[in-house]
């Protein structure tokens, strides 16, 4: 954790005296000094009665931004705590994708009563944005796009941007018809550096990037990232321009897309709001769907090894050995489908190159296999097993890293071909799915060199 040098704030304790003491007026002239992410990660540090009362001596412009930056607790503490007139003009304050973002995030009743306080002309846009369906690029763009006109020349443009009262970004300026179409683009850069009769027609370029309103956030990180733009137009169908994407926007569809993708990796389905503001019954049918088909799918396990019971019978030091090479073969597929599912997400892999990421697979599998099986072969001598059932265990294990390699290799490539997120049947499932076959594995090979 970085400490409060570093953050550019006061040490806690002495925020904490001076709410004690009621030297308001000297904390807020020191809050006016840091800046609003900063102070976002202050008020998570504080005890919720002294964070709300700092965040109330905040003015509305630092008070918005402050909102937008908080996350987890302390946001659902605000919510409850905060006036609800002062909630909805800090919204009215944001951007209305930042809006429709912090609003998206709460129980509909709260959502709904606030968007009611807000003025009509931000309500309107954010229930807009809300409109479109969640996780798209319409629920993520801004309104406050600055479109030019053909035939304005570069004095003309600059007169009418100086007359803009706020806008997302300048980056780049969009270039409409008369109907709203998207037709061209002209870098800021650009603009500065043109003469003041020159028309934005002579500097635009026509080859113009966008994103349809429909297009998936996980579609439109991956456009951005491979293009490194800062900013993307947003176009309805008939190409007309309705808004952009700036690039904050993506960085946060990465942290969400990366949080659904650790919590689908533990076997969970991801929670739709932040961790304080779910109820525990709703973290409860999150996770019992999958918890309830790994139990069924963890009876295998037991079906194998009551298959063969009695060569467990006959040979008690067999069983010395079955949660070494299960965690083994699960730790191998747990590490395989890390690495795998990372390259699907860089388009490094996919299923035209298989054969290719297998073989590598299958190449670490044998080596870390090999290991693992000098390894084992120690370990059962030195518990006095005899040579045969050490022997076992030292075929056992590369062949049960090399399978669970195959396994965390190929499901996720061909669940990614045919549009399932590998990530939901990866972790967790493959662990099961390899112990009950590693463990079928395991006592035939014991089987047939014992001879039982």
């Amino acid at each position: 954790m970085m400490d409060d040098a570093t953050l550019n704030f006061p040490p806690i304790e002495e925020i904490e005296q001076l709410v004690a003491e009621g030297r308001l007026t000297e904390l807020q002239a020191q809050l006016e000094r840091i800046h609003p992410a900063d102070i976002a990660l202050l008020l998570d540090e504080l005890e919720t009665e002294t964070a709300v009362t700092v965040f109330e001596l905040l003015s509305i412009e630092i008070a918005s931004e402050v909102l937008d930056e908080t996350g987890g607790q302390i946001r659902q503490e605000l919510v409850e705590k905060v006036d609800d007139e002062r909630l909805a003009d800090l919204l009215d304050e944001l951007p209305m994708d930042d809006a429709a973002e912090f609003l998206e995030d709460l129980p509909d009743e709260i959502s709904d009563r606030l968007i009611g306080l807000m003025e009509p002309e931000e309500a309107a846009e954010v229930q807009e944005l809300l409109a479109y369906e969640e996780e798209t690029a319409g629920r993520l763009m801004t309104r406050d796009v600055v479109a030019l006109r053909r035939q304005w020349t570069i004095s003309e443009t600059f007169d009418y941007l100086r007359s803009l009262e706020d806008a997302e970004t300048l980056h780049y300026l969009y270039v409409v018809d008369r109907d709203n179409k998207l037709i061209g683009v002209v870098p800021l850069r650009t603009l500065i550096l043109s003469q003041p009769d020159q028309t934005i027609e002579s500097l635009m370029s026509t080859d113009v990037a966008s994103v349809p309103v429909t297009a998936d956030q996980e579609e439109l990180a991956e456009f951005v990232t491979r293009y490194d733009y800062f900013v993307v137009p947003v176009v309805s169908p008939n190409n007309e321009l309705l808004g952009v994407v700036t690039v904050d926007d993506v960085l946060d569809i990465f942290e969400e897309e990366v949080t659904e993708d650790i919590q689908r990796l533990g076997g969970s389905e991801p929670l739709d709001q932040p961790y304080f503001a779910v109820s525990v019954f709703q973290i409860v049918r999150k996770r019992i769907g999958w918890l309830l088909l790994l139990f069924v799918a963890s009876t295998l396990s037991g079906e194998v090894i009551r298959l063969f019971q009695n060569e467990l019978d006959l040979v008690v030091a067999l069983g010395f050995f079955i949660t070494l090479i299960t965690g083994t073969g699960g730790n191998a597929g747990s590490q395989t489908v890390a690495t795998i599912i990372r390259a699907i997400t860089l388009d490094e892999v996919r299923l035209s190159n298989l054969g290719a990421a297998w073989w590598r697979e299958v190449s670490v599998g044998l080596l870390l296999g090999l290991a693992m099986g000098a390894v084992g072969i120690v370990r059962a001598l030195l518990w006095n097993t005899g040579y045969e059932v050490a022997l076992v265990v030292a075929l056992t294990l590369p062949i049960i890293v090399i399978w669970s390699t195959t396994v965390a290799t190929v499901i996720p490539i061909v669940a990614d071909r045919y549009r399932i997120d590998p990530t939901v049947i990866s972790g967790p499932m493959i662990a099961t799915i390899v112990d009950a076959t590693g463990l079928l594995i395991y006592f035939s090979l014991a089987k047939l060199i014992l001879g039982i």
